[in-house]
This record gives C-alpha cells, sequence and structure tokens, in this order.
C-alpha cells in the first residue's frame, strides 16, 4: 500500500512538473513560426533607385538594428544576375565589439535577377541592438549580381546606414498574449490541484483545490470570450458592436497619434476621425485596390481620403501637404464626393506609401502656412465613460501596438466577466444545488449574447453581474449584520460603478441584485417565517434604497460635464437625452425623427418581439426552441400541481427571473425597439437559466425515480 502511494505522489510530480515547465516554455515566446516581411515595391520606386553596389570592386558595410524579437533574416534585392553567375555571396553579421555572430552564404546561382531574395538567421539578435552586416563575394564567373541602391526614405527604421534595398523578416510568436495567458492559467490550475494532492496537508488540500477549480473555471469561460471557441455560428462575435467600443478605443488612438484627450472636456469615451474616416471599427485602413495603393494613386499624383467630420474642414481652404517623410507639395485640387476626398498634388510624378509614408502622417497646411490639426476627437456626452478612462490609463502601461494593447484589454476584461460568473456559479452550488450551478456556467459558458458581450471595453458585461454575485452573498449571509452592512457598501460601489460606465440595462441590474433575495422573501411569506420575512423585506429595502442613491451618485457626477458645471441643466439633460429617449419617449418635438418609430411602438409589440430569436439559445438548443423553453416550465408546474407536488421555490424562480429580464424590454421600451442586435442579452440575466434548471431538474428527477424503481 505505501509502495502504491509512494508510486502515486512521483506520477503526480512529473505530470505537474512538466506542467509548470510547459507553461514556462509558453509564457517565453518559445515557439515561433513563419517569416514575415514588408517588401518595397520597385516598380513603384523606379525613379528613386541609386547605383548598385557591385561586390566584385568592394565590399559593403552597413549597420542595422531589429526592430522587434525573433529575427529571422534579410531579404534583400540584386539585380545583373544572369543564368552564367556562379559563386557565393557572404553576409557577415558582428556584434558591437566586432566579433562574428553569423555567416550567412548565398548560392548565386539560385539568386533570380530583380528579385527579393530571402535569407535566414540563425544567430539570437537581440531587440533594439546595433549590428554590423558585411557583404563580400568569392565569385567564379565573370558576372556577379549587384546590390540594389534606393532613396533612403524607402528604408525601414532598422537600417541605421547605408542605402541598400534589404528589408528585415521576423517570426512571429505561435501564442498571442492573450492565448499565453489562458494556457498558462490552465495549466496553473491543473498543476496546483495536482500538487496539492501530495504537497498541501490534508486540512488544507480541499482550500487548495478549491483555488484551483475557480482558476480554471475561469479560465475556460474566459478562453470562449476571448475566442469564440465553442460556436461556429456565431458570425457576430468578431465584429459584435465595435460601433460602441470605439467610443473607448478611439480616445486610445488619439493618444498614441499623439493627440490630446483635453476635447473630451472630462468624459471618458470619444469618437476620433482621422484621414482613414471616424473610428467606428478597429480595422480601418486606407483604400488599397485596383486604382489606390494604401490611399496612394496608381495613375496620377493623387491621394484618397475619408470625408468626415474632420477632413472635411481640414481641406478647406487647402495649400499644401507635408508627407511622413517631410517633403511637402502644394494642392492642385480638391474633390469631395460625400464618401472620399480625393486631393491632387501638383507633381511630375505619382506618389507612393514606400517613400512618402502613411496616410495617416500626412499634415494639411492652410494658405497662411499654418498646419491644421492631425485630427478631431469628438466626446460622447451620453455618458459618464468610467470603462474608457480606466481602460485608456492601462493602456498606457502596455508595450506594443495599439492593437495588441486592444487585446489584452479584451482579455483583462474577458477574465473578469469570466471571475465573476464564476463566482455566482460557487455561490449558486452552495445556495441551492450543483445541478442550478452547472446550468448558470454552462449558459453563461455557451450563451452567443454572453459571450458577444464578455470582452467588449465599452459594454464592460462584469458589472451588469457584480450586483447579482453581491446579492447572492447578501442571501447566504443574511442573519450576520456585518455581512450585511458589507453588501449595502459592495452596492453602492457596484451600482455607481456601473451607471458610470452606462445608464443601459440598469433596470434589469438592479433586479438582478435582489432577484434571489425576492425569492426568499416570497419563500419566507408562504412558509409563514414572519422573522425572517421582515429581515428580507428590509434588507431588499435598504439594497433597493442605496442602489437608487448609487444612480443618482453616477448622475451628480455625470451632471455637471453634460451641464458645463450647471448640475440641475446636466440633470434635464441626462433625463431628455439618456432616459425619456430610452423608455417611452415624450414629446416628438425634441427628438430626431429616426428616434419617433421607437416612441409609437407599442410596448406588447416590442415584448413580442424578444420571442423570435435570431441565434442559438445557447449552442446546440437553436432560437426556435426558446418559446417552447419558455412554456415548458408552465407544464411541469401544472403537471405537479395535479400531482400535489408543487415545487413553490421554482415557481418564484420563474416569475421573478421572467420579470428580471423583461424589466428592461418594457421599461426601456424606445431602446428594445431599436437595439435588437443586443437586447436578447437581458434573458440571460437569469432567466434562460432558470428555465433550463427547472428542465434538467425534472430530468435527473425521473432519473433517479426510475433507477429507484428498478431496484
Amino acid at each position: 500500500m505505501q509502495k502504491s502511494m509512494k508510486c502515486k505522489k512521483i506520477i503526480y510530480f512529473i505530470v505537474s512538473t512538466i506542467l509548470l515547465l510547459l507553461a514556462i516554455v509558453i509564457g517565453r515566446d518559445t515557439f515561433t513560426h513563419g517569416y514575415y516581411y514588408d517588401e518595397i515595391d520597385i516598380v513603384e520606386a523606379a525613379n528613386d533607385l541609386g547605383s548598385p553596389v557591385d561586390l566584385t570592386e568592394e565590399t559593403y558595410e552597413m549597420h542595422f538594428s531589429p526592430g522587434k524579437d525573433h529575427f529571422a533574416g534579410f531579404v534583400i534585392m540584386f539585380i545583373n544576375q544572369t543564368v552564367e553567375s556562379k559563386g557565393t555571396i557572404f553576409l557577415d553579421i558582428e556584434n558591437e565589439s566586432g566579433s562574428r555572430l553569423e555567416r550567412i552564404a548565398i548560392d548565386i546561382s539560385k539568386v533570380k535577377d530583380k528579385t527579393w531574395y530571402k535569407t535566414y538567421c540563425h544567430a539570437n539578435l537581440k531587440k533594439d541592438q546595433i549590428y554590423t552586416l558585411k557583404f563580400s563575394i568569392n565569385a567564379i564567373s565573370q558576372t556577379a549580381p549587384q546590390i540594389v541602391t534606393i532613396d533612403t526614405d524607402y528604408l525601414s527604421g532598422e537600417t541605421i546606414d547605408g542605402n541598400a534595398a534589404i528589408v528585415y523578416a521576423y517570426e512571429e510568436p505561435v501564442f498571442n498574449v492573450p492565448t499565453k495567458v489562458l494556457l498558462c492559467l490552465i495549466m496553473f490550475s491543473l498543476w496546483l490541484y495536482i500538487t496539492s494532492a501530495f504537497i498541501v496537508a490534508e486540512k488544507k488540500k480541499s482550500f487548495f483545490q478549491y483555488q484551483a477549480l475557480f482558476v480554471f473555471m475561469t479560465s475556460i469561460l474566459a478562453w470562449n470570450y476571448m475566442f469564440n471557441s465553442m460556436d461556429n455560428s456565431n458570425t457576430q462575435f468578431d465584429n459584435f458592436q465595435e460601433y460602441s467600443e470605439t467610443l473607448v478605443t478611439g480616445p486610445m488612438y488619439a493618444e498614441q497619434d499623439g493627440i490630446g484627450i483635453t476635447s473630451l472636456q472630462g468624459f471618458g469615451l470619444g469618437r476620433y476621425y482621422d484621414e482613414l474616416g471616424g473610428y467606428f471599427t478597429n480595422k480601418m485602413a486606407p483604400i488599397d485596390d485596383a486604382n489606390w495603393n494604401e490611399g496612394y494613386s496608381r495613375t496620377e499624383p493623387a491621394i484618397i481620403i475619408n470625408s468626415n467630420l474632420y477632413t472635411c474642414d481640414a481641406v478647406k481652404d487647402l495649400s499644401e501637404i507635408r508627407f511622413g517623410n517631410g517633403d511637402i507639395f502644394t494642392v492642385a485640387e480638391v474633390k469631395d464626393d460625400g464618401t472620399n476626398i480625393v486631393i491632387k498634388m501638383n507633381s511630375s510624378r505619382n506618389l507612393n506609401p514606400d517613400k512618402y509614408g502613411r496616410i495617416k502622417d500626412i499634415i494639411f497646411i492652410g494658405s497662411q502656412g499654418e498646419e491644421k490639426a492631425g485630427s478631431l476627437l469628438v466626446n460622447y456626452t451620453s455618458q459618464f465613460g468610467l470603462q474608457g478612462k480606466i481602460f485608456r490609463s492601462l493602456a498606457r502601461y502596455m508595450s506594443g501596438d495599439i492593437g495588441g494593447n486592444i487585446d489584452n484589454l479584451h482579455l483583462l476584461c474577458s477574465l473578469t466577466t469570466a471571475a465573476v460568473f464564476v463566482i455566482i456559479t460557487l455561490l449558486l452550488q452552495q445556495k441551492y444545488n450543483n445541478i442550478m450551478a452547472g446550468v448558470f456556467y454552462v449558459t453563461f459558458w455557451l450563451s452567443p449574447w454572453v459571450v458577444n458581450f464578455a470582452r467588449n471595453l465599452y459594454w464592460v458585461e462584469f458589472t451588469w453581474f457584480i450586483p447579482m454575485a453581491i446579492g447572492l452573498v447578501c442571501s447566504l449571509k443574511l442573519t450576520d449584520r456585518k455581512w450585511r452592512i458589507g453588501c449595502y457598501i459592495a452596492t453602492f460601489v457596484a451600482i455607481t460603478g456601473k451607471c458610470l460606465c452606462g445608464y443601459e440595462y440598469i433596470t434589469s441590474v438592479m433586479m438582478g441584485l435582489i432577484a434571489f433575495l425576492l425569492v426568499d422573501l416570497i419563500m419566507a411569506f408562504l412558509e409563514g417565517n414572519k422573522e425572517r420575512f421582515i429581515l428580507l423585506f428590509r434588507t431588499i429595502f435598504i439594497l433597493g434604497v442605496t442602489s437608487l442613491i448609487g444612480f443618482a451618485t453616477a448622475i451628480c457626477i455625470h451632471a455637471p460635464l453634460i451641464g458645463n458645471g450647471d448640475i440641475l441643466g446636466g440633470i434635464r439633460a441626462i433625463i431628455l437625452n439618456c432616459v425619456i429617449a430610452r423608455t417611452s419617449g415624450g414629446d416628438l418635438n425634441y427628438f430626431a425623427e429616426s428616434l419617433w418609430t421607437s416612441f409609437n411602438a407599442s410596448t406588447w409589440d416590442v415584448y413580442c418581439t424578444y420571442f423570435k430569436f435570431s441565434t442559438a439559445v445557447i449552442t446546440g438548443i437553436t432560437g426556435n426552441l426558446f418559446p417552447l423553453l419558455c412554456c415548458i416550465p408552465l407544464l411541469l408546474f401544472a403537471y405537479n400541481y395535479r400531482r400535489k407536488k408543487l415545487n413553490r421555490e421554482e415557481i418564484a424562480l420563474y416569475i421573478v427571473f421572467f420579470l428580471t429580464s423583461v424589466s428592461w424590454f418594457i421599461l426601456a421600451k424606445s431602446h428594445s425597439y431599436i437595439h435588437t442586435h443586443m437586447n436578447y442579452v437581458m434573458w440571460y440575466f437569469g432567466f434562460v437559466q432558470i428555465c433550463l434548471y427547472i428542465c434538467v431538474n425534472k430530468l435527473v428527477e425521473a432519473y433517479k425515480n426510475l433507477k429507484g424503481d428498478e431496484r
């Protein structure tokens, strides 16, 4: 027996060690792939080529510094190559002390004329370190290829001196930062669970295994929230509500472009406009097709930019344009068709992005020689925008490009949302049973609507469900006064924070806070437990008041900004633009015509709309079954009533969470009428979960009865 236990511990140790080492290897970017580079368009650059370097006459030397990790090699343009050319070209890489790190040999017979030749570097070259590159030749034939030289405007930042037409290639990590973090968390949770089995004392073993379970469950949810790996039919995922999220990321792009955020006037959100357009998507790019080369005309000296709030103003009284490489051209003609603006330059030849730089980097110059603003950032006043302030502050501490930083923020948002859902799941397991906890977890995992919102930087979905977790804690610790007071304080902070991030769905959020307590209240009343009923009623009342105080606090923080220092004026504006516009509406004279239809729609029509699902309810359950899913619990209630086995708690759960979900459809009728592309998520404030729980619980009960009969 002792020998068996010893063998088991050895196996546990080996497995846990492998997991830990694998996590370290993944975290250190050990796995890389590919050969990625951006070559220069030599055809476009024909007028900017210099005299080629003849290696038979001289050794060519230059200095460079890798701009990224995982340097892979050089891509070089050779000319004067013939089929008779034979021999070897050597590329010697030396460090700053003059020590040779690697010699790359190029077989001349394999080089093609006027073609980019790819070399592979195996030395471990470090980012930002300076290296010397020496070209020499051992030619057997009389003719040998020559190195093309080019105007230095075409060369990338890696080249420190020299003008050889060289671009630099890099490998890419197999795993990006979110993937590495999640894989490492999963392996850490498994390591923690296995290690606790043979290292931790028996008394503490369950604690560590519980922590391992929490990390594992959180990582699994967060993985799906980041990559949508469980639902191939969820085609909305990749571009879900970028229109909203770019209110958060737009100011980040503005800061990256050197634009101050003072124009936000204290708000956290804003819409960013530049030469590429208004940032309604994170994938902004210049026009690149048969006629345009990354915004530059292929047939004439002209560029094309987006027509928007910023550019329409910038091209007024336009005299000159300074490009990214510093060259300045006078403007010959400006044409705006309402979608794009074409600007023609006085130039004897066409322009191209390799030499003159990105369209985003151009500077407009007016007739008086004044430089115009490089872009425009317009504040978004409907929300205070707390999430924008927080995420923008976090992004400042992240290294890398803005796209990578946004991915990292998505990961943070996904992990936070997942952690909140796991907390709710574990609290439900304590309060009810494993079946309810499992149903809630699976729904949070597989609902396309929950998944779509989970990583979104504008919606910050975790702020919707933190109050539900607080309500569950309060329900479990109801008789402990200190816990109740803590829940009151947490409620104030959570509701205030939610409202500072946005007022959407606030009725369902507040109902989610007290939903389980309301079920307890109903049960206490039905059971005749007067003392518990009074305690629950008082607790629910205080939580409700605390929520309203939190809501009012957010309004008072938001109002001075929207009212330019006038709190009352700001409150009136919030009520008109944020409350009335989302509910039943008001005087049509004060609202845009586009909103009139939503004001005129009946609450019943809006309510009925949300029974027609356009997606799966959860992966594997088609949306067509949603009405049936709603009705099955009612049929089960009727069946149990006839058998005199009615479960009153299940009825209370069904009613309370139905009201929790539909509260926004009814009270925010105008918002729900317009936002059918996203408001289906309201059903996941507990109603879908409770319907599934009632069905699954009945099946488990029937199975147990069947097994009992067999015995």
